[in-house]
This record gives structure tokens, C-alpha cells and sequence, in this order.
């Protein structure tokens, strides 16, 4: 290195000039410093957060005295892969086209070089996570209303209690009719109900495809659940859960 070949040289230099009658002359060498490398970006890189599924544009800052290039996925574009200390770079994270979570990582390679006077080289790595497509399917309003009604069984010769629901949901949903076809395997409600002598017990209603268009949906039963033992009349809706199923398991929308 350069710094060694001056020190060397600082020794020598009083036997040459006395040797050889050389006159002494300014040294004009310059120190070498050590690659500094930082590299931060507004990505989410938390586990609990993620990469909206459709996408978004970010930063990525680059602090250094050497020389980067940045290695990235194929569904994330950078406006700059290269370039000579700091930088900003403009990075776009494109649309998710499948359910599932994918992964993605970034990485920054930089090194010095002997024009600058840097020594070394350096990778850092930003890894992030993008939400599956289904994460675009949200539940903004649901409603749930219990009916009952007083009924004599002519042929038990007593009145019974037969229970119905009412369930009302508004569902926001930008995907098109192939994608919901392609992500989602089926769909379907989940009501827990208690009685007397039942304790969360589930009823599932498997939902068409048509349920989950954009808009407000009603689904009925005035026939949901009987109940013979009048003295015990007591039923009640604990949870509603609508749910999807895909490749990659359940997704819960509400």
C-alpha cells in the first residue's frame, strides 16, 4: 500500500540525499481511509409489517465514500443500480399477482477503490415481505340479527322455538373475476352460538363466488335452529367469522 511504501521511503530518503546530493522535496501522497458504508430505506422490514399487496414506491438512502450497485427482485424496479457515493434511490414495489406472502431482499454492494484512496468492500442486505393478493378482499361492515318465533308441533302437541339469523356485510373488493377465481378456493361464514346445553357451537355456510362481489350482501335463515325446550328458551350469537380459503390457508376477512 501506498502508506507503507512512504514510510519505508522516509527512512531511506536521509542516506540517498546525502549519497546522491539530492535536494529534499514535498511529499504528495495521500492518506487511505476505510469504506464507510449505511444504507437505511422506508420499506417495511418489521415482521409485523409488510408491503401493502398492492404495492407502493419507496426510498432507499445510501451513505458512502465508495463506489454501490444494488441487486434487487424482479418485481421491484430502482430508478438508479449504481453509482458513486451518496444516493437516493427511488425503488417500486410492483402489484402482488398471487395469494401468499413472497419475500424480497435488496442488496447494496459497495467497495473503495485506489483513485479515492478507499480500501475495502461491503454487502448489505434489506429484506422485506409484500402481502398475498387476498389481503385485498377487506369486510367494511357487518351486522349480525337473530329472529324467533313460537311454534306448536301438532304432531308433538307443544310450541318450540325456532330461531333464524340475518347477516349483513359490505365487502370492498378491487380484484377481477380471474383472480378471485385463481386465489380463492372457497369462502364461507362461521356462526358461534350458545344455548343451554351447547357452548360455541358452529354453524358454517359455505358462501357462492357472487358473495363476494364489491358491494352489500344479506344472508337468511328464519329456520336456522329449534329449540324444544321452551322452559330453557335461550340461544345467542357469540362471534361471526367470514373467511377464505386459499393455497395458502385461511384468510380471515372479518
Amino acid at each position: 500500500m501506498k502508506k507503507n511504501l512512504k514510510s519505508k521511503w522516509l527512512l531511506l530518503l536521509p542516506l540517498a540525499m546525502g549519497a546522491f546530493g539530492v535536494t529534499a522535496c514535498s511529499d504528495d501522497y495521500d492518506p487511505w481511509e476505510l469504506l464507510k458504508t449505511e444504507v437505511t430505506s422506508t420499506i417495511p422490514q418489521s415482521y409485523s409489517e409488510k408491503v401493502a399487496w398492492n404495492g407502493g414506491t419507496f426510498t432507499i438512502n445510501v451513505k458512502t465514500n465508495g463506489s454501490w450497485n444494488i441487486e434487487v427482485p424482479k418485481w421491484l424496479s430502482v430508478d438508479k443500480s449504481e453509482g458513486n457515493g451518496d444516493a437516493t434511490i427511488e425503488a417500486t414495489v410492483e402489484r402482488a399477482w398471487r395469494a401468499g406472502e413472497r419475500t424480497g431482499e435488496i442488496k447494496l454492494n459497495t467497495a473503495g477503490s485506489e483513485s479515492s484512496n478507499v480500501a475495502g468492500t461491503r454487502s448489505d442486505k434489506i429484506n422485506f415481505t409484500q402481502e398475498g393478493l387476498e389481503n385485498a378482499l377487506k369486510i367494511t361492515d357487518c351486522s349480525t340479527d337473530l329472529t324467533k318465533e313460537s311454534i306448536f308441533d301438532n304432531d308433538r302437541g307443544y310450541y318450540y322455538t325456532q330461531y333464524g339469523y340475518s347477516i349483513k356485510y359490505t365487502i370492498d373488493n378491487p380484484l377481477t373475476d380471474d383472480e378471485v377465481n385463481n386465489i380463492i378456493r372457497n369462502a364461507y361464514i362461521r356462526i358461534y352460538k350458545s344455548t343451554r346445553y351447547l357452548k360455541n357451537d358452529c354453524t358454517t355456510i359455505y358462501l357462492k363466488k357472487a358473495d363476494l362481489t364489491p358491494g352489500t350482501h344479506v344472508l337468511k335463515d328464519d329456520k336456522w335452529y329449534n329449540e324444544y325446550r321452551t322452559e330453557y328458551n335461550y340461544l345467542q350469537i357469540n362471534k361471526v367469522e367470514i373467511i377464505i380459503f386459499t393455497a395458502y390457508g385461511e384468510k380471515h376477512l372479518y
